[in-house]
């Protein structure tokens, strides 16, 4: 289940009000988040369209991949991840739940070195992920977030290294999840039967 267009905008306006204001405190451009959330949702959409999958669906799963942030930011020892699966639960969208978890997580990659949050909600993240089959959307989800990096529409292998940078990622890491994270590119190439960087508008 997933929330219709209408309702989706709304969720995340409610959760720009209040990114917004953290993003000023932290010396960031108030409206940097909601721009994130609208590329990921724009990239999904395009993709989903050429491929053949739902692209209001991907559009919306997008939208809201990370609906949890507000809460990560705001209460201590929790992971956006889980608190938007939790909320989404309560509101009963399975479909955008799982997202909120999945899109962190790219395929069988997982390590909990490679996150800030609290290690209790990372363990339970990932025992309710062993339990899910890795979908088409999800993994799109995974591609477009990959692609979104502040508030540009960038190269995977760019959003790595920016990932790398900021958590301190050791050279391995980076290399592993690169390769990863172009395998997934290749695997929406395939499918799209053309460059997805060309159909997001990445020269």
């Amino acid at each position: 289940m997933i929330p219709d267009l209408d309702i989706a905008k709304k969720l995340i306006n409610n959760v720009c009000k209040i990114t917004n204001e953290l993003n000023e405190k932290m010396g960031l451009s108030r409206g940097i988040s909601r721009i994130h959330y609208k590329n990921v949702a724009f990239c999904a959409q395009k993709i989903a369209k050429k491929c053949g999958m739902d692209y209001q669906k991907a559009y919306i799963l997008g939208l809201l991949h990370d609906y949890g942030e507000y809460i990560e930011d705001t209460v201590e020892g929790t992971f956006h991840g889980t608190a938007g699966y939790d909320e989404m639960l309560k509101m009963g969208y399975d479909d955008v739940a799982r997202i909120c978890l999945t899109h962190s997580f790219w395929e069988d990659i997982y390590d909990p070195e490679y996150f800030t949050y609290h290690s209790s909600e990372i363990i339970r993240a990932k025992e309710i992920i062993s339990d899910l089959v890795c979908d088409d959307y999800d993994k799109l989800i995974q591609l477009s977030d990959l692609m979104s990096c502040g508030d540009k529409i960038v190269n995977v292998g760019y959003r790595i290294d920016w990932i790398a940078k900021k958590y301190k990622l050791d050279t391995s890491k980076s290399v592993l999840r690169k390769e990863k994270a172009i395998k997934l590119k290749q695997y929406f190439d395939k499918k799209c039967k053309q460059d997805v960087y060309k159909i997001v508008g990445i020269k």
